[in-house]
């Protein structure tokens, strides 16, 4: 086994910042080479600065000190001036390889500067690295952009599956004023009614009288604001404990969740159902539940009330200044869309499978982003 070397990075790169041309925006002219600049892609542009394989690191303007800026990117790319631009002498270091060994560098302690901080280009030409030969370099580097590979196939999937939904949840309900959705399934063709919330249940208070003492201890649970705001269909794995207390308003299968304030108006009033019953569960102070006394396919209710035209009116709803809140009394006197149980469940299924298909793959990226992390953390040291 041949043991690794210390080497500077200007032992082992080039440098070519001086080939870098920053452009306003106003000022690019589109084209299809990306415009990189500290942190990654910005635009699409015509022309070239660079052309080969070359990593990239922030100089100024990164938005992570932690996992700071840096990559390596190969063909015909722009460059601005908030990145280095280095590539890998060929007798002696491996591009790729480079890219990860100079990512689990302690970058952060090299910076200059204030608010935004610096990477000057002596503090990066001087930093220290252990190199393995350049045989062994590219099977790491070969391994990690394989990876790397993975990793950005999961995210594209994920982002086209949350973008078909969020066009699904326009499409799939009607529109204010409308009794037809622009997309059904085949087999239906009734008209929808239009029913408010107030006149098909009625609303309950999240839990009251409790210092932060109460939590964190006990044999109930309460649904947390986090989980009514993320998600549409309450995740019971999502829950905090708190004392058994009967004077409590003890939430049910079908019951919705209403987040009542937010920093900004579109994100008030997010909803969220029980998906089952269980015992001594609550809803946190936060949120209001609300209860209907009619039959809904739940999958349906999650999502009619995650659709464009509700959250609409929710963020119209929405009052405040620095930070905005929601009466629950408004919201009885919103209406939505009810299409016959039969149709209730054809959408509401719909939803649900494109709901577990998007997080089936977030946690699979995940997991390549934590198997990523681990190895980083063991092949350099």
């Amino acid at each position: 086994m041949i043991a690794w070397k210390q080497r500077k990075v200007r032992e082992v790169t080039d440098r070519y910042d001086n080939l870098r041309i920053p452009v306003a925006a106003n000022l690019r002219v589109s084209g299809t080479t990306p415009y990189y600049g500290a942190n990654g892609i910005q635009d699409y542009v015509d022309g070239y600065t660079h052309d080969g394989e070359f990593i990239l690191v922030a100089e100024d303007g990164a938005n992570d000190l932690k996992n700071y800026p840096v990559r390596c990117v190969k063909g015909r790319i722009w460059v601005n001036n908030h990145a280095h631009v280095l590539q890998g002498k060929y007798d002696s270091a491996d591009n790729k390889f480079l890219a990860c060994a100079i990512s689990q560098a302690d970058i952060e302690s090299l910076l200059v500067g204030g608010g935004r901080a610096k990477l000057n280009a002596e503090n990066l030409m001087d930093m220290n690295l252990l190199l393995p030969n350049k045989a062994e370099q590219i099977r790491i580097g070969k391994y990690f952009a394989q990876l790397d590979h993975l990793i950005t196939l999961h995210q594209r999937k994920i982002d086209k599956l949350k973008n078909l939904k969020k066009a699904m949840l326009e499409k799939m309900f009607p529109k204010k004023g409308s009794v037809i959705p622009e997309i059904r399934f085949n087999g239906f063709a009734n008209a929808w009614e239009q029913r408010k919330l107030g006149d098909m249940g009625s609303t309950f208070t999240g839990l009251s009288g409790k210092t932060k003492e109460d939590f964190g201890h006990g044999d109930a649970q309460f649904i947390t604001y986090m989980n009514v705001f993320s998600n549409p269909v309450a995740n019971l794995e999502m829950t905090e404990a708190v004392e058994i207390d009967a004077k409590q308003n003890s939430v049910k299968k079908g019951d919705v969740f209403f987040t009542t304030s937010s920093e900004t108006p579109e994100e008030v009033g997010m909803s969220c159902v029980m998906p089952e019953n269980k015992n001594n569960i609550y809803l946190n102070s936060f949120c209001f539940g609300y209860r209907p006394t009619e039959k809904f396919d739940l999958d349906y209710l999650a999502y009619v009330l995650r659709a464009d035209s509700f959250r609409k009116e929710m963020t119209f709803l929405a009052q405040g200044i620095s930070r905005y809140n929601i009466s629950k009394n408004k919201v009885m006197e919103v209406s939505i869309p009810i299409p016959n149980l039969e149709e209730q469940t054809m959408v509401g299924r719909y939803f649900s499978i494109l709901n577990n298909l998007i997080t089936l793959h977030q946690r699979k990226l995940d997991m390549l982003k934590k198997l990523k992390s681990a190895c980083l953390s063991e092949m350099f040291i």
